[in-house]
């Protein structure tokens, strides 16, 4: 019965099939900036929504505009997968380059939802609040970092969040604009914004992969 359980937990909380997000808007004006991150899953396909908004815009119709959603591309009838990456290995994702009007930015959300067997769903969001700021200067570009979903069940999280899975948000700089640098011509000047998530004291963001269990 407990492993029956376990089972049943890993395909209630990692998701089913995922819909694409919509194409996000990209800002023409000339004092344009770049938000560039890298956004998949690691060990196994699993899907979430990072929500970034501008900070404080001067109307409904900015924010709904320059909002936007970090999510992998994600896909498959019985086992997810990251569809068509960047980059693979224990993480498989992308890299996301976006062009948006100068100003400041903040991520301060995330969500996902899960299929239960005979149809059901369900949803989880943070309870303790985040903020990841940024922000966008005319003609550079800003790094916010990496966005990995992982599996929590055999890891030392596993206690606090049973099979919901965690973030791991963290600095890949290395891969993820050597990706980035093939794909912007000319290369700007570059600011890295990774905020070090371990001040919100939360299991679900975490800067690394969490051990394995002892046995």
């Amino acid at each position: 019965m407990r492993r029956l359980f376990v089972i049943l937990a890993m395909v209630l909380w990692s998701g089913g099939s995922h819909a694409f997000a919509k194409a996000e808007r990209n800002y023409d004006g000339a004092d344009a900036g770049y938000l560039i991150y890298s956004v998949g899953t690691i060990a196994i396909g699993m899907h979430f929504d990072f929500n970034y908004a501008p900070v404080a815009p001067t109307s409904p119709e900015i924010a709904k505009a320059w909002s936007g959603v970090i999510s992998p591309r994600v896909g498959g009838a019985w086992t997810l997968k990251v569809k068509n990456p960047d980059f693979v290995g224990e993480e498989s994702g992308h890299v996301v380059i976006r062009r948006l009007p100068p100003g400041r930015y903040s991520v301060n959300n995330f969500g996902f939802a899960g299929q239960m067997a005979g149809g059901g769903s369900v949803t989880w969001s943070p309870k303790t609040p985040f903020d990841l700021p940024f922000e966008i200067r005319a003609g550079e570009a800003s790094y916010i970092g990496s966005f990995m979903r992982a599996p929590s069940m055999g890891t030392m999280l596993q206690t606090e969040l049973g099979a919901a899975g965690y973030f791991v948000i963290a600095n890949r700089s290395d891969r993820d604009l050597a990706i980035a640098r093939d794909r912007l011509t000319p290369w700007p000047k570059l600011n890295v914004t990774v905020t070090d998530v371990r001040q919100f004291a939360t299991p679900a963001l975490q800067v690394a992969r969490s051990p394995a269990r002892p046995r």
